[in-house]
C-alpha cells in the first residue's frame, strides 16, 4: 500500500473526508469524517502532501475492487450524533457491563470505572463503588458525576448524581436516572489521532518497542524501527492510555493488516509502519477506545455550534 496525495477538488468545504488522511511520514493528519472548515485548511494539506492509502492490487482485481468500493461507501457516513434524547431503555444495557465515572468538580475531573449492577426507570441507577489503587474510594452524597458507556458501534453519556453510598451487602452506588442520554455513533473505522508508546509480543516471544499512530474501535497503526512480521501475522499489542488524567492499560490481541516503509525520521531512522486490526476487544478496553474518539468527535461538533 502507498499512500497517494490528495487533489484540491477532492475535499470541499462543510462536507466530511470519505477516508483518513497520513502525511508522508505515516502520520495521521486528520481522520475520517472530519469535516474541513476553510480553503486554507485544504490548501494547507495540500501543500504538505497529505494523501490516503491506496492499495496497488485492488486495480488488479475486479472483485476487490468491488469491495473496496463498497466498503468506500461505507466509510463515507461519518460518525454522527444520535438524532434526539435517548433513554437507558433504549439502549438496551446489559448487567455487568462496564461504565465509566467522570467525577465532576473544580478540584477533581478524573475517571474511573464501575459494574453496572442495575437500573429502573425513572427510579435510579446502581453501580458497584469505584476502586483506586485497591481500595474503596470515598464518595459522597450529592456528588455529580458524567457517565459514559458503549454499546455497540455507539457511545454514550449523562449526567447523574450520587443518591445513596452504601456497603451492604456490598459496596455500591445509587444513582439518579437521567431524563436524557447522549448518544454517539462511533463506527469501527474512526480514528483517533495518537502518540502512545507501546510494546509488541509476536507470536515466537519476541518483543518490540513501537509507537502507535492512530487507534479505533478496530485497529491501530503502528511504527516500528524493523519490519516485526509479515500480514496475516499475529501479536499482542499493550499500551498505556491517558483520557484526561486517568491512566488504562491495554492488552489487545492483533492482526497485521498492512506493511509499509515511511519515510526516514530526522534523526534518519528508518520507521516501518504496520497496520492492526484488533481481535476480540474487551468492553472495557472498548470503552476506553471510545472514550478518545467520544472526546475528539465531541470537541470537533462542539466547536461547529
Amino acid at each position: 500500500m502507498q499512500i497517494t496525495p490528495i487533489k484540491q477538488d477532492e475535499l470541499v468545504i462543510g462536507q466530511p473526508i470519505p477516508w483518513p488522511l497520513y502525511y508522508e511520514s505515516g502520520e495521521l493528519a486528520l481522520e475520517l469524517g472530519h469535516i474541513p472548515k476553510s480553503a486554507q485548511q485544504i490548501q494547507s494539506l495540500v501543500d504538505r502532501g497529505a494523501g490516503r492509502y491506496i492499495d496497488d492490487q485492488i486495480s488488479q482485481n475486479e472483485q476487490a475492487g468491488q469491495n473496496f468500493q463498497a466498503g468506500k461507501a461505507e466509510l463515507q457516513n461519518p460518525p454522527q450524533r444520535q438524532a434526539g434524547g435517548l433513554t437507558l431503555e433504549q439502549i438496551k444495557l446489559n448487567i455487568g457491563d462496564s461504565i465509566q465515572l467522570q467525577f465532576q468538580s473544580e478540584t477533581d475531573s478524573s475517571r474511573c470505572f464501575v459494574t453496572l449492577i442495575g437500573y429502573l426507570a425513572d427510579q435510579g441507577v446502581i453501580v458497584s463503588t469505584p476502586m483506586l489503587d485497591g481500595r474503596i474510594m470515598l464518595i459522597r452524597e450529592g456528588q455529580v458525576f458524567v457517565v459514559r458507556l458503549f454499546s455497540g458501534k455507539s457511545a454514550y453519556a449523562f449526567t447523574a448524581a450520587t443518591k445513596r453510598v452504601t456497603n451492604n451487602p456490598f459496596p455500591h452506588l445509587h444513582l439518579s436516572y437521567p431524563k436524557e442520554v447522549r448518544g454517539l455513533i462511533v463506527r469501527g473505522s474512526s480514528r483517533a489521532r495518537a502518540n502512545i508508546i507501546c510494546h509488541a509480543t509476536v507470536e515466537d516471544g519476541s518483543g518490540f518497542a513501537c509507537v502507535a499512530r492512530d487507534i479505533s474501535l478496530g485497529g491501530s497503526l503502528i511504527a516500528v524501527r524493523e519490519k516485526i512480521g509479515d500480514v496475516g501475522d499475529t501479536l499482542i499489542l499493550k499500551m498505556r492510555v491517558h483520557v484526561n488524567d486517568t491512566e488504562h492499560l491495554l492488552a489487545l490481541n492483533c492482526q497485521i493488516r498492512s506493511v509499509n516503509s515511511a519515510r526516514p525520521s530526522a534523526d534518519d531512522t528508518p520507521t516501518i509502519l504496520h497496520g492492526l486490526s484488533f481481535d476480540q476487544v474487551s468492553s472495557q478496553d472498548s470503552l476506553v477506545i471510545s472514550a478518545l474518539l467520544y472526546q475528539n468527535l465531541v470537541s470537533e461538533e462542539d466547536s461547529d455550534e
